[in-house]
């Protein structure tokens, strides 16, 4: 069996996510930082929606979160922000998230689309440029 891995985007402070292909099984999708692989997903738009969260939020760390635990530097962002983490976790999704919290998938894609334009917005900005913009 043999793999290989690709670059798929690359971000600030050394994270990643990567593609992993291994013949015989479906790819797999790695979001890494500096000190190695942080969550694996066999969607690239689950992990590029992990890398958004992860840019808001300035970061966070995985350990001991559990399967569907929230992250600390999750939990204490805006609540539109914990839903959109929940999105991105491999076991849970749009429709998931929308039942947890009562409310329209219409609703939680809104809250996903506007996660991801801002950390487009935050990738975009000039790191000298003071973040004005409220979320």
């Amino acid at each position: 069996m043999s793999n290989d891995e690709t670059i798929v985007e690359e971000y600030e402070h050394d994270c990643r996510i990567v593609r992993e292909h291994i013949e015989g099984e479906e790819d797999r999708f790695h979001y890494e930082g500096p000190l190695g692989r942080v969550k694996s997903f066999y969607s690239p738009e689950k992990a590029q929606l992990y890398a958004d969260v992860h840019t808001v939020t300035g970061g966070f760390r995985e350990e001991k979160t559990g399967e569907r635990g929230v992250p600390p530097a999750v939990a204490r962002a805006r609540e539109d922000i914990v839903m959109v983490y929940l999105v991105s976790n491999p076991s849970m999704g749009v429709k998931w998230v929308a039942r947890a919290y009562d409310l329209s998938e219409d609703q939680v894609r809104t809250y996903v689309e506007l996660v991801q334009n801002r950390a487009a917005e935050m990738r975009d900005r000039n790191p000298e440029e003071p973040d004005t913009n409220e979320f």
